[in-house]
């Protein structure tokens, strides 16, 4: 089982509340993937109503992946770091076919670790 980052992030991004935010990649090419805009991308990111699971990825520096899940058919997964902002690195969707796998495989929590 894969452990679950989901209290640690939260209290990063409340430390990092005022610092504001950053982008990997341009915004327009963010807005037309998730279908939100930079108001919304900040607001769903501060809100934790539908963060399902986060995941901790250790490469060059470490990153954070935010699964928002808001029904059986819709999901969406944000990839984040903490630099001197909050940095948004992408966004991308989760459909019905990837939300059944997650759930079968990632999303079963390990309160042991």
């Amino acid at each position: 089982m894969v452990k679950d980052y989901s209290e640690e992030v939260k209290k990063i991004l409340n430390d990092f509340v005022k610092k504001g935010f950053e982008f990997g990649k341009p915004l327009k090419l963010l807005s037309f993937k998730s279908g939100l805009t930079e108001e919304e991308i900040k607001k769903e990111i501060y809100n934790f109503d539908y963060l399902i699971f986060t995941d901790k990825q250790n490469r060059d520096e470490i990153r954070y992946a935010l699964y928002f899940v808001y029904n059986k058919k819709k999901g969406r997964v944000f990839v984040i770091t903490f630099r001197d902002k909050v940095r948004i690195i992408t966004i991308y969707p989760l459909g019905q076919n990837s939300l059944k796998k997650y759930h079968k495989r990632k999303f079963k929590k390990d309160n042991s670790l």
